[in-house]
């Protein structure tokens, strides 16, 4: 049986908060003026650029390309688009400072852009929860890059082997797996649970 982790790394979107709410997502496609299908599309394709430090402006004029929009369009998407990261799961919060309290190590590593950052950051002091954040961002390499598990492995100390790691994203967690990192899956709600089991 394997022993308790020693170090607890938490992905930010979709583990620590929830998905973007569908009416988010509605009104960044009506600001961009195209189908909420085809603007998921356009958002997602080019948002691993992003999360590895492309400036916000050309990461919307990609997502918007071909599309007439307001001259404030961009100003209200950078805004919406950071609003709809903000609906945390606090129950993983909490989880997180259970741990840490109890001695362990704990980090969030998260594929994020510094405009949404910021607002998290002015939001929660998050050296409560964690002893180290990497964002990719503001190391310049993303998930499931294997670079960004090592700054986190380095930065908490802990053996990946001691070291669990959770995300919602399969490739993620493979790529976690391969630098010998223990993983979770994160599914949803029901995962919460199971993520209580294996750290305590």
């Amino acid at each position: 049986m394997l022993l308790s982790p020693r170090a607890l790394i938490l992905d930010f979107g979709e583990v620590l908060t929830r998905a973007q709410p569908r009416g988010s997502v509605e009104r960044m496609a009506a600001l961009a003026g195209t189908p909420v299908d085809d603007f998921i599309a356009r958002y997602w394709r080019h948002r691993r650029d992003y999360d590895g430090g492309l400036d916000v402006n050309l990461y919307w004029q990609r997502v918007l390309e071909g599309l007439a929009g307001a001259d404030d369009t961009v100003a209200r998407l950078i805004e919406e688009d950071a609003v709809s990261w903000g609906d945390f799961r606090e129950e993983v919060w909490d989880i997180a400072a259970g741990f840490r309290a109890r001695g362990g190590r704990t980090a969030m590593l998260s594929n994020g852009v510094r405009e949404i950052m910021s607002r998290i950051r002015a939001a929660r002091p998050l050296d409560t929860w964690f002893d180290a954040v990497i964002v990719s961002s503001e190391v310049g390499c993303s998930k499931p890059d294997p670079a960004i598990y090592q700054i986190c492995i380095d930065r908490l100390g802990v053996p990946p082997a001691e070291s669990l790691f959770v995300d919602d994203r399969i490739e993620n967690i493979e790529a976690a797996a391969a630098v010998g990192l223990r993983t979770l899956l994160f599914t949803g709600d029901a995962t919460v649970s199971e993520l209580r089991q294996l750290i305590e």
